[in-house]
């Protein structure tokens, strides 16, 4: 028996089903909050994440229990930010899926990623069997018209699929959050919140480097960071890679902490004085900002080497770029004491960011709700 699929029941899911994240966050809250019309349901493999948003009154469930896969199987909308493990792939035949993607395309990702010099050939024939038989997208969502040629590569679409409505994470940084968020995010902690407003405060954001061994933690040194944070009286957030989590050493750090896991970094985003990261795409939504931002690329060339960028790197860091520690702590000194990139900063969200003042949320749910007429 064929499930008829209705135009209505909207299911979302992230981070292969594991948290309430990025995204398919924004968009799910942004539906139930406005588009009553509409059934918005998420799915998860993790049970906490099910119960607390039950708990707010949400309509969500476990991927794998009946209810979960009964609605899977009547909506005609899948929205997901990594792929089909989001929700359930094998209740998705016939859906239209939504990819809302995690990050502007800075690197090269998807099938221009070299899979087989880092993941074996078996893992290659893998994922090729997987995207052309299994995980099949409709429609992927970019940030701005300059995204469009590089995730139509990536991911073998036809540009008209591409659809450039911004991101729905992004809304938070430039407008009021939705009424109730029922995730973890710097609300929920008290200490972290105060930090953030009444300090200065710089976060460190790395993405991971399996491409090319590096290790974060190695291109650290910790005492070093905690006496320039007193020097400068501010604070040091570390927000790890999940995929290449750090400790602290073990060490008493008054002016360095970690982030707490599972935290939503967008809502702080708005508090950071300075941003510190290398080749991660965050730092374009923090552009939004309009805060001073630090480069540390310390493997860059190897990392352009072995993984390659769709982008020309130095024309599109608009901040200091350091490779070494020293280079580090000089350019956290330059970006608080004199900010020389407004202005680079601005032509880089320009090309790269759908205007401030628009909401992603509603570009998105626009082109799919069957309730907006268009012409």
């Amino acid at each position: 028996m064929v499930v008829p699929r209705t135009d209505t029941v909207w299911v979302f899911g992230a981070d292969g089903g594991q948290r309430f994240v990025d995204n398919s966050k924004y968009l799910y809250l942004y539906a139930n909050a406005h588009r009553g019309h509409l059934r918005a349901v998420w799915l998860s493999r993790n049970d906490d994440t099910v119960r607390r948003l039950q708990e707010m009154g949400y309509e969500a469930y476990r991927t794998d229990s009946l209810w979960g896969m009964w609605l899977n199987l009547r909506s005609q909308y899948a929205f997901v930010t990594h792929g089909m493990p989001d929700v359930n792939r094998w209740c998705s035949g016939g859906a239209t899926t939504v990819v809302l993607w995690h990050g502007v395309a800075l690197k090269r990702i998807g099938w221009d990623y070299d899979y087989s010099e880092f993941r074996g050939v078996l893992a290659k024939g893998k994922t090729i069997i997987k995207q052309n038989l299994i995980d099949r997208f409709d429609y992927v969502t970019v940030t701005s018209d300059a995204m469009i040629e590089p995730f139509s590569s990536a991911f073998r679409m036809d540009p008209n699929r591409i659809l450039v409505t911004g991101y729905p994470r992004n809304d938070v940084l430039t407008e009021s959050p939705a009424e109730s968020d029922p995730g973890p995010n710097v609300e929920d902690d008290d200490d972290l919140r105060r930090r953030c407003v009444d300090e200065t405060v710089l976060l460190y954001a790395p993405t991971k480097h399996w491409e090319t061994d590096g290790n974060v933690v190695d291109q650290l040194e910790l005492a070093e960071l905690e006496r320039q944070m007193t020097e400068i009286d501010a604070h040091l957030l570390f927000k790890p890679h999940p995929a290449e989590p750090f400790d602290l050493d073990g060490a008493e750090r008054h002016r360095l902490s970690l982030v707490p896991e599972g935290t939503d970094i967008y809502p702080l985003l708005k508090h950071v004085d300075v941003l510190i990261t290398d080749y991660s795409s965050i730092y374009f939504d923090y552009l939004l900002v309009d805060n001073p931002i630090v480069f540390y690329p310390f493997d860059l060339d190897e990392y352009r080497s072995h993984r390659g960028f769709y982008l020309d790197y130095e024309s599109v860091t608009p901040g200091p770029i350091a490779t070494t520690f020293d280079g580090l702590l000089q350019g956290i000194e330059e970006a608080l004491d004199h900010d020389e990139f407004a202005e680079e900063r601005r032509a880089v969200r320009e090309t790269y960011l759908r205007p401030p003042n628009t909401g992603r949320c509603e570009a998105v749910c626009d082109l799919f709700d069957p309730a907006v007429e268009r012409g």
